[in-house]
Order: C-alpha cells, then structure tokens, then sequence
C-alpha cells in the first residue's frame, strides 16, 4: 500500500480558518480588447487581483492547456476535464486523447485481443460495424484523425460495411464548421470504397448537446433522440424538416435553413436513406458498436443505454437490437460503463483529495450540475463517489436546462456561493473547493453580451466568498481551468482558448511568510495541488509537482 502520509512544514501550519479554492470555469487572461467578455465586463473584484497582486508576489500566471494538462501537443487547448484533472493529481496525467491518438497512430490498438474479439464475429457474419461519436478536431471529446484511423484499422481487419453515427461540435470548433468535417469524412470513405468495394457511409447524426451527448443525467431526452436516429433509424421531424436525407451535407443544410441563428451543436437528429426511402444504417442483431469519444462525461449515458439492455428505464426503447457495444475507453471505472472497452483510461493512483484524507483533513466540494463531475469525478483522478465519506461532503446545485444559459447567463453561481459560504460558516471543514461554471458554460453560447454578465456573476461570486473566507481568518486561492469568454471574436465563437489562467492567493494573515516560486520555469495547473498542501501547512508528497510558493 502507498504511504499517504503527509510531513508538517517546520515554520507554517496554515492559518486558523479554512482554505477555499475557487475554480473560475472558463476564464482565460489575453489581451484588452472589444473580443474580450471579461475585459469589457464590470469586474471591479477581480481587476484589483489582476493589478495589485502581481506588486505582492501572490499573483501567477499558468499555462492550462496542451502538454501542461497531458494533451498531445501544445496546439490543443484545455479543458475542464484535463485541468481539474491536473488540479486533483498534483501532476502532468498523459490524457485519453494521447493514449488513444498513441494506440490508434501506432497501430498497436488493431493488435489487441479485444480488438479481434470485438471485430471478428462481424467480419465472419457479414454484419455492420457501428461508429458514433464527434466529428470534430477539437480534441476534447474526440478527434476526426481518430476515426481516420479507425476506419483504416477496420479497413485492414477486413470489416466491408461500417456505418457512422456524426454529432457535429459547434463549441469547441467554430460553430457552423460541420460541413468542412463532413467533406473531410466522406472524402476518406470513398477513397476506402474505391480502392477495396467496400460500404463506408454516414447514416445519422446530429448537433452534440440536442442529439445523444447528454451528461450528469441532466436530460435524457438527448439521448433518446440519438438512440432513435443512430439505432432504429428514426429522425426528428419539424416543418420543412422531414429529418431524411439522401446526403450528409442536405440534412445540415436543410436544418441551417430552419434557423439562421441555429448553430451546430443544436442541430436535430437526421438519419441518411437510400433511393427507396429506407434508413441505410439501422441497427441489427449481432452488429458491432463503437463510441470513439473517449471522454468519459458525455459518452456514459448513451454507453448505458446499448449495456443495460432490458433493465434500462430512462426512456421507452422504440428499437433494441442486441448488439456488441465497446467504447474506445471505459468511461466510468466504479460503474464499469461500458462493459466492454478497447483502451484503460488513465490511471490517477493519489490524488490531493487522498492524501488529505489519510491527514483527516475534512474537505467539501461543491459545482451545480455542468460542473459538478470536474470538482468531484476529475478532481479525484476519474474516480466517482467519495473517496472517505466520513471526511467528505459534496453538494451539487442543479442545473437549468442548457438551452436557458444565453437568456440567464448568472446560472446558479448565487445559489453555489451561497451553500459554500454556509459550509465556510459551519467551521467544518478545513479545505473546500468550488467550480462557478458560467464562464465556460455561457462562453459555449457564443454570446458575448451574456459572456459579459457571466463575467460580473462570477466576480461578484468570488469577492463575496474571499470576504467570508477573511472574516474566517482564512486563505482564497483563486484560479481557473482553462480560457473561454476572454476570446469570442465574432457572433459565434464559442471555442475554449490556449490561454493562461490566473492564479491569486488572499491571505487573512498574510505577513510576508511566502510569495510566488519565480524559480518555477513554466507554471501549470498541475502545481496548485502541492501549493494546496503548503498552505495548508505541508511538505509536497514526491510525484507532486513543485509548489508554486516559496517560503522566506
């Protein structure tokens, strides 16, 4: 068993009250200028942190994307997953997007056993191979050179018929970009059909937040409509919009037509059908699926839907074919969801949380429900549930519907302060963590006037809860997991960013004691924890990264 104990620091013990971190979702550091949400809003809180506490040496930046949260190059931007991930372990975690791009690019994913055992009955039974997930080069749920590679891996295997199942991005990619990935798409399955005469082709899709990537059960509608176009053949139908397409590219425009302001992650479910009228990907006995996004989040509702066969009850099932359904991760280990998986995910062995746990340190967590997986699940090292529940409490606030952030970009961010400044007031808990989610969640809409109320939410947010911290004798540490609002160039950019982040220390008792470790060549999320464990008066455990304070 690991040795989770913690060493005191000789000449700091933390201070009488508790410390908070503050997780600012979504909110990058750029240049001033009119694209700039934050900048252009009233944020008088949080400008003085900006000025002043550089002056104090309590003031940092950190790079929260690529490499620094375990991406596979610096060209990917971060995300909430990879960077509370970073914030949790204390380290660099290689990510599911590098272990999947390693086993896809390398070829070794095609040498498995699971693969052979998955791809084999299909090949010997002339059934279909099913592919669903984002078509999007993002790189945070998925990657279209991820499906290339698929695709050539099947190719190779010998499968003749693969259908694919597209949910278009519009969030982490410009937002009426579909179609450009679509080309890309159909220009490899015919390059693959030409040169073997086999039948590769698109048979349904839809736009990710209204057609099967639901998360944290907050709709299962979603899912539902994905599970009836990708599965049983069977689109949404509006007027002017029959929902069957002969192509791809008629299905987007023909939605584009409906709603000139639709963008692509709202677009309905389509399913793609031959001369005669019939869906050309239905789901069949004895087919094989696979869902390539391999970001856990937003693949475990509809790898529930395939895996729990006659004793799902989220929705009525107007088709269930017994298929042999994998992801390409598993994407929840406590659930085992899916039951079957081609890659393990990453593996976060100690996190902060555990440490801090064996130390008998009582933490509380709290997000509303878009976040609340980040400051629990991710956090934890892709673990669900409570790590010691007798030392643990976390709260989720739930969430209104998605399609409601544009017109109250405030969200729930009152409600969260409010539970947590109980907590801070309860003198129960000597560590508590908290993600306000509006910066993020509303820069996905694109809308920079509502990014600009999203900004003075959280500001006035954050002061609200430094005062009570102080008033407690207490340490803030406020900070962010990655860039959004800070760059919404356009009507539409709804994209996160490759900006640094903030990173501020408030001290109730401050007196000089420590100050930023400018000796830390390149600072990233993954500092923060053993900066935790100092402030809270301990040594960093070895496999942490370095903290970013020093003492003096």
């Amino acid at each position: 068993m690991d040795d989770l104990t913690l060493k005191k620091l000789e000449n700091f013990s933390g201070r009488k009250g508790p410390l908070v971190l503050i997780i600012m979702d979504g909110i990058g550091i750029c240049e001033n200028n009119d694209t700039n949400a934050f900048y252009l809003a009233k944020t008088p809180f949080l400008d003085i942190i900006q000025s002043e506490w550089p002056k104090k040496k309590l003031y940092v930046q950190l790079k929260a994307h690529g490499t620094a949260v375990g991406l596979p190059t610096d060209d990917e931007m971060g995300n909430s997953e990879v960077g509370h991930n970073a914030i949790g372990a204390g380290n660099v975690v290689k990510q599911r997007a590098a272990l999947t791009r390693e086993a896809i690019e390398s070829k070794s994913l095609f040498k498995f056993q699971k693969w052979e055992n998955f791809v084999s009955p299909i090949t010997s039974n002339k059934k279909t191979f099913h592919l669903i997930g984002l078509l999007s080069d993002g790189y945070v749920h998925s990657h279209i050179s991820h499906l290339f590679g698929l695709l050539y891996g099947l190719k190779d295997s010998g499968v003749e018929r693969v259908r694919i199942h597209v949910l278009f991005d519009g969030r982490d990619v410009p937002p009426k970009s579909a179609l450009k990935y679509v080309d890309d798409l159909e220009k490899e399955l015919d390059a693959i059909n030409l040169a073997q005469g086999f039948d590769y082709r698109i048979a349904s899709g839809g736009g990710r937040m209204r057609v099967t990537m639901d998360r944290y059960n907050s709709d299962w509608g979603v899912v539902q409509r994905g599970w009836e176009a990708h599965v049983c053949g069977i689109p949404e139908i509006f007027p002017n919009y029959e929902g069957f397409f002969i192509s791809t590219r008629e299905a987007v425009k023909r939605a584009r037509s409906m709603d000139s302001n639709l963008t692509d992650q709202y677009l309905p479910s389509f399913v793609i059908v031959d001369e005669n009228k019939h869906p050309i990907g239905v789901m069949e006995n004895g087919d094989g699926v696979l869902c390539f996004n391999y970001r856990g989040d937003r693949a475990i509702q509809i790898s529930k839907a395939f895996d729990e066969k006659a004793h799902f009850n989220e929705f009525m099932k107007r088709c269930d074919p017994q298929v042999d359904f994998y992801g390409i991760l598993q994407y929840d280990e406590k659930e085992h969801v899916p039951r079957n998986f081609l890659l393990d995910p990453p593996r976060m062995q100690n996190p902060l949380t555990r440490y801090l746990c064996n130390e008998g340190v009582k933490q509380f967590a709290i997000a509303e429900t878009h976040k609340y997986g980040h400051v629990t699940y991710f956090y934890n090292g892709n673990k669900d549930g409570y790590i010691d529940e007798k030392l643990e409490k976390y709260i989720e606030i739930k969430s209104d519907p998605s399609e409601t952030i544009k017109t109250n970009p405030k969200m729930k961010a009152f409600e969260v302060k409010e539970e947590l400044e109980k907590a801070i007031n309860s003198d129960e808990f000597k560590y508590l963590r908290v993600n306000f989610a509006n910066g993020d969640m509303v820069g996905h809409t694109g809308d920079i006037n509502a990014a600009i109320i999203a900004a003075e939410t959280v500001d006035q947010c954050v002061k609200e809860v430094v005062d009570s911290v102080s008033n407690k004798k207490g340490i803030t540490i406020i900070t962010a997991d990655h860039g959004n609002i800070e760059e919404m160039r356009g009507r539409f950019e709804t994209a996160h960013t490759l900006n640094p982040v903030m990173l501020a220390i408030v001290d109730s008792g401050y007196n000089n004691e420590y100050i930023i470790n400018e000796r830390i060549d390149r600072p990233d999320l993954g500092n923060i924890a053993a900066t935790i464990l100092n402030l809270l008066g301990y040594e960093k455990p070895d496999g942490f990264k370095d903290s970013l304070i020093t003492f003096i």
